[in-house]
Parts: C-alpha cells; structure tokens; sequence
C-alpha cells in the first residue's frame, strides 16, 4: 500500500469509559458522573503530574487525555517539527465562552475572569497539547455541524501531502454544555511513504502499534467502536 497513510492508535472518550486501541482503559463502574469528575478521575488513572491539567477548560482535559493515551511513548523533550494537528468539533468553546460571560454580565458585580477568558477560543487545547509535547508542526481547528469520517480523512492527507508532516494527531473533541456530555475521538497518523516507514513506531515512538489504512471506511468503525 504505497502512499497509503496509517492509524498509528486511536482513543475514544464517551461518558463513563474511554477505550485506547479498541480495549477499554477506563470505567467510571456506572456511576453518573459529571463530566468534570469523569475527567479528573481518568487523569489520575494515567498517572501523569502535569498539575496544569487542573486549571484547564473541560475541552481542553478531554483532548489532552486522549492525547496523552495516543502519544504513549513520545519523546517529550525533543522539538518536533513533522507532527501536525487537525481537530473538529460543533460547539468551539462554548462552555468557556458560557463561564467567562457569567463573570461580566452584572454591571454592578463585573469581574472579568482571566483564567476563563484565556480557554475563549477552541484551539486552545491544541496549544496545551503542543506545550506538553513539544510539537510545532502545522496545527487547525474545524468548527463542523457534525463528525464527518472524509473530512478528517481529506485533513490529515493534506497535511502529510502538502505540509510536510510525518505525522498528525486528528481528533473530533466535543462538550455539550446543554447535556454535560462529551465526546472524543483521536487518531494518531502517519505518513505512509513505502520508503520512510519502519516497522514498531518510528521516529518518536518506540513500540508496537496497529497499522490502520487511513481510510473513511476504518476510520467510521472505529469511531463507532465503543
């Protein structure tokens, strides 16, 4: 499969249980979690001190955990320039948009929040997974009425086509304030060249991996795999 490019791994974050590479890694045992507990209790299970995660935005948690199971074995340290982002979602940054408005709508009690306003625009959380990772390849962020297997696909093969990329971290990061539902889905990709690809994780990664063709096909099941 020449020019083929490949799913390296995958997450799935859905209320109460996020898979990695198809296998379940994390149940909240059918308790009704809040999204916020959810995600504080899956950041513990990862085991990582990384205590900005606290101060962070509920869209940013959810890309930053997914980010943090498919990237598993990255050289953090190291500048990278080859791996790019693409991430898509509906709702942009709604839930920090909805908390910042709450803190200046009283004329009489108006307290802009900065720590609020700072998680204001949705591609904030690609910066918090490129400061934690070192990444500084090409990164954008799609607000889309709704998840789309091609479009991901077209997205992540232009970036590697046109952009120079070895590999890319495509994601669809979702919170739906109106139901504190949330909903993740995150691919890391690489660039299939039959003469630049070797076996086990190239490159920054160090292990075995699956070998997905990255097609709307593969990407559609495993997205719905959960």
């Amino acid at each position: 499969m020449s020019g083929t490019n490949y799913i390296k791994s995958y997450s799935r974050i859905v209320p109460g249980r996020i898979l990695l590479n198809g296998k379940v890694y994390f149940e909240s045992g059918g308790v009704p979690y809040a999204a916020h507990d959810f995600l504080s209790d899956a950041y513990k299970k990862l085991g990582v001190d990384y205590r900005k995660f606290y101060k962070m935005d509920t869209l940013s948690k959810l890309g930053f955990l997914a980010a943090e199971l498919v990237l598993d074995g990255i050289d953090r340290k190291t500048p990278k320039e080859d791996i790019g982002i693409a991430f898509f979602n509906r709702s942009a940054s709604l839930e920090a948009d909805h908390k910042y408005r709450q803190t200046i709508r009283d004329r009489n009690e108006y307290f802009p929040s900065p720590s609020d306003f700072v998680y204001t625009l949705p591609n904030i959380v690609t910066g918090e997974i490129s400061i934690r990772n070192n990444l500084y390849g090409e990164t954008i962020f799609h607000i889309t009425p709704d998840f789309r297997c091609d479009r991901m696909c077209k997205v992540i093969d232009d970036m590697i086509r046109y952009g120079g990329m070895k590999y890319v971290l495509g994601g669809w990061t979702e919170v739906d304030i109106s139901s504190d539902r949330l909903s993740c889905f995150m691919v890391l990709c690489e660039a299939g060249s039959a003469a630049g690809r070797l076996p086990g994780g190239a490159g920054y990664f160090g292990k075995e991996s699956p070998e997905i063709p990255l097609i709307d096909d593969n990407l559609e099941k495993l997205y719905e795999k959960y």
